[in-house]
């Protein structure tokens, strides 16, 4: 099983910082934050000819972690850099249905 040690996000601006929507990145995980940080300046090229600004940013996760369910939040910051938070949900309780059966019917 591949163990994801950070995320790409990359986010491009038509006006300013007002109109800004995520992007795609080159692939949903990397496997060490290196390897992150060597596709980042290309994806942020590449994606430079569709947007007026461009931002990315390699977000480290906890290996162990990437399995669960998890929220991903980013803000441009008044520093005009991206914020990324990575926050891991709690993982649901399991539901039980439980019923009641008919004994008196053969």
């Amino acid at each position: 099983m591949e163990h994801i040690a950070a995320i790409m996000m990359l986010v491009g601006c038509t006006q300013g910082n007002v109109e800004c929507k995520e992007l795609p990145a080159p692939a949903v995980g990397f496997e060490t934050a290196e390897e992150c940080h060597a596709l980042l300046q290309p994806s942020l090229n590449a994606a430079r000819g569709k947007y007026k600004i461009v931002y990315g940013k390699c977000a480290a996760i906890d290996p162990a972690l990437y399995i669960e369910d998890a929220t991903i939040t980013w803000e441009i910051t008044p520093a005009k850099e991206l914020d990324v938070q990575v926050t891991f949900d709690e993982p649901a309780p399991p539901v039980q249905v439980a019923g009641k059966r008919d004994l008196t019917t053969n």
